[in-house]
């Protein structure tokens, strides 16, 4: 068994000047407390609890224009931010297989949010609807990690390594503008992914493949005036190396070989506030960055 504490002190200043002058001082105490316990060579088990406090964002400051939204008035900025932070809470696993043939290992984990940073509503008139970053509230999040490494010694190609992941996600906070639960902006239900590496060794070769998906469905982002939906495809890469004289070493890297890898969005415009439920209209947009395919050499001179 080992146990591992820590505690952090952190102090900051922030000035401002022009339409707004303005200097705060933020004062943070941040404890650590990491238990680790083996429970057969093979197996440990770990445990975490840790107060987190993310960093500002010095854009959210100063008004600024939303360059995917032609229709947008300028964003107001928010003189007023505090650092969103959360207690997170956190147990682990890992399981090394026999014979050294790889390793699997999981995470769940809870977090208790404070402070946390999202849209709000700064409109000085019903007649010039604005939103800008601003500290909504507290939350929660919590999810699930599943991770393996494999070697497939047992189909007597042990310089084969497969990997797989799968990840479940979910979030709860009062939307400052529908007064409803949902989701955190941006925060995903999931991922999934699927990946090969094999290395010849006597060729001074390697290559693979690697397949990434998320999980779409009832990810929104709520604005003052707007409701946007997203989704994308699933990521598919592949590579081959070579390790070639004079420590020259040759990638060939190609992306989105099977599908273009297209990514959605819906957004859906209301008369006045969201709030108000009177849809006015309903704009779809999709984009994909195609095909690539890239070659790299490095070596060292």
């Amino acid at each position: 068994m080992t146990l591992e504490t820590s505690l952090l002190y952190e102090t900051s200043e922030i000035t401002q000047s022009g339409d707004v002058t303005k200097k705060r001082d933020f004062d943070f105490v941040k404890p650590k407390v990491d238990f680790r316990y083996n429970l057969t060579p093979t197996i440990q088990l770990r445990g975490t609890i840790e107060k987190v406090v993310e960093q500002l964002n010095f854009s959210d400051f100063v008004a600024a224009t939303d360059s995917q939204d032609i229709n947008s008035d300028v964003q107001s900025g928010n003189a007023n931010l505090r650092q969103e932070w959360y207690w997170n809470y956190e147990l682990n696993s890992e399981y090394r297989l026999p014979n050294d043939i790889g390793v699997l290992s999981a995470r769940l984990y809870f977090e208790d949010w404070k402070d946390k940073i999202e849209r709000l509503d700064v409109s000085t008139s019903e007649d010039n609807l604005l939103s800008a970053n601003g500290n909504i509230g507290d939350g929660t999040k919590y999810g699930l990690e599943l991770n393996s490494s494999v070697r497939m010694r047992m189909i007597d190609m042990p310089n084969l390594l497969v990997t797989a992941s799968i990840s479940v996600e979910d979030s709860k906070i009062t939307d400052p503008f529908l007064g409803t639960q949902r989701r955190f902006l941006f925060s995903y239900r999931g991922r999934s992914s699927l990946g090969f590496r094999h290395d010849i060794p006597k060729w001074n070769l390697n290559y693979g493949v690697s397949w990434n998906n998320s999980f779409d469905g009832n990810r929104t982002r709520i604005d003052i005036d707007d409701i946007e939906l997203s989704a994308g495809d699933p990521y598919w890469q592949s590579f081959v190396e070579w390790r070639g004289p004079f420590s020259m070493t040759y990638r060939l890297n190609a992306s989105r070989l099977v599908n273009d890898g297209e990514f959605c969005r819906e957004r859906q415009r209301f008369v006045g506030r969201v709030s108000s439920g009177i849809l006015e209209e309903i704009e779809d947009q999709c984009s994909s960055s195609g095909r690539a395919i890239s070659l790299s050499v490095n070596g060292t001179f």
